[in-house]
């Protein structure tokens, strides 16, 4: 079983993407439970420059930049994770 990181950028204030992203999160979450690792990033830190996200919402899935200022559909972020691993 193989588990993969997801990094979710948020802005402060919560944008309309960002609320979508927390909801996709927690649904792949409850989906693939622990295969499925989700780190939140909300407003800028050191972490936004080490993956260049200039942009909110972002998702980094795995070790690839896969989403930046929008929010994907479900189908989208479970072919991101799988392209990154998850089995």
């Amino acid at each position: 079983m193989s588990e993969v990181t997801v990094h979710a950028f948020l802005s402060v204030p919560p944008c309309s993407g960002g609320v979508a992203v927390k909801r996709l999160l927690t649904r792949a979450q409850q989906e693939f439970g622990e295969r499925v690792e989700v780190v939140v990033h909300t407003g800028h830190d050191d972490a936004w420059d080490e993956y260049h996200i200039n942009n909110a919402p972002g998702l980094v899935v795995g070790d690839l930049v896969k989403f930046v200022g929008l929010a994907p559909d479900y189908e989208s972020l479970v072919g991101a994770l799988r392209e990154a691993g998850l089995e």
